[in-house]
C-alpha cells in the first residue's frame, strides 16, 4: 500500500506540472518580440479661427438733455449754461458745454447728478475772455455708461 501511495502522489506531481503545459501550449517556445513598424501618421495643418478686431461699443439709450438757461453774465465775466436730462435720474455722468461762435468752438465738461426726478448737469462757465465776441451757439452733450444725447442749440451773444 506504500508503493501505491507513492505512486499515486507520483501521478498527482506529474499531473500538476503537465497540466501548465496543456494550459499554456506555448511553453517552452521561443516569443516573438514585438518590434515598431513604421506607419504614416497625418499631421493636421493648424486651424485659423478669424478673431474680431474692432469690438462695437454697445447702444446706449437716449438721453434727453434740455437748455434751461444760457445767458451772459457781464458782472462776473462768464457764460454761464444750466441743462438737466429729464428723461432718468443717474449718477456718474458728464456734461459737455459746447460754444460755437464762426469757426471757433470752446468746451467744457462738468459731472452729472442724480436728482429725485431727473439728472442735473452743474452749472458750466466760460470765462468771456476766452469767448469770441458777437453770436453764437450753445449745446450740452450727456455722456454715461448707459446714456448719450445732445441738446438743441441755445442762441447767446457775447459782448
Amino acid at each position: 500500500m506504500k508503493n501505491l501511495r507513492i505512486a499515486l502522489m507520483a501521478v498527482i506531481l506529474a499531473a500538476t506540472v503537465s497540466g501548465c503545459s496543456l494550459l499554456y501550449p506555448n511553453m517552452g517556445k521561443p516569443t516573438d518580440s514585438p518590434s515598431p513598424t513604421a506607419t504614416e501618421t497625418e499631421t493636421p495643418e493648424p486651424t485659423v479661427t478669424p478673431t474680431e478686431t474692432e469690438t462695437p461699443e454697445p447702444t446706449k439709450d437716449p438721453a434727453t438733455v434740455e437748455i434751461l438757461d444760457a445767458y451772459v453774465d457781464t458782472q462776473n465775466g462768464v457764460l454761464q449754461v444750466v441743462a438737466q436730462i429729464t428723461n432718468f435720474s443717474e449718477e456718474g455722468g458728464t456734461c459737455t458745454a459746447t460754444f460755437t461762435n464762426g469757426s471757433k468752438s470752446t468746451s467744457i465738461s462738468v459731472k452729472a447728478e442724480s436728482n429725485a426726478a431727473n439728472t442735473q448737469c452743474r452749472t458750466m462757465e466760460f470765462p468771456l475772455g476766452d469767448l469770441a465776441k458777437g453770436a453764437g451757439v450753445v449745446s450740452v452733450k450727456y455722456d454715461s455708461s448707459s446714456h448719450a444725447g445732445e441738446s438743441a442749440g441755445s442762441s447767446v451773444v457775447i459782448p
